[in-house]
């Protein structure tokens, strides 16, 4: 856990003005379970932590009204058990990589929705299952 947490710090754009390390690596600790990495050998291609949320913050997340960014509204975004799968961190090389990950989630969680926020955290961008994907 400890690489994937100073591979996630050291790439991830921006996290280091939001989180100290500590806090990163306690999230990943806490959350194994919702972590999913895709690996050549021994070098990280990408990882992501997600979430089980509710259909409720996931409209919080669409209208601002809780932000990724923010450690309390994360950590309550991990202790829900919704339908809804909302990947808090994603850091990839590429939409293989992605895709890689997504369809390991999807086989174990089989989820209602699946999204995400863009690396800048403008725009929230939501996949409804069979192809369709709704960017807002």
């Amino acid at each position: 856990m400890i690489e994937l947490s100073k591979y996630i710090y050291e790439n991830y754009p921006g996290l280091k003005n939001r989180f100290a390390y500590w806090q990163i690596l306690s999230l990943l600790d806490k959350n194994e379970d919702k972590v999913i990495t895709v690996k050549d050998g021994d070098k990280f291609l990408g990882a992501a932590m997600y979430a089980r949320v509710t259909d409720d913050t996931l409209w919080k997340l669409q209208y601002g009204f809780m932000k990724v960014d923010n450690p309390q509204d994360a950590l309550q975004m991990l202790s829900e058990k919704g339908q809804n799968i909302h990947f808090l961190y994603l850091l990839a090389g590429g939409a293989k990589i992605i895709l890689r990950g997504l369809r390991e989630v999807v086989r174990k969680e089989n989820p209602k929705t699946i999204s995400w926020l863009s690396p800048d955290m403008s725009k929230l961008n939501i996949w409804k299952g069979r192809g369709v994907l709704c960017l807002r």
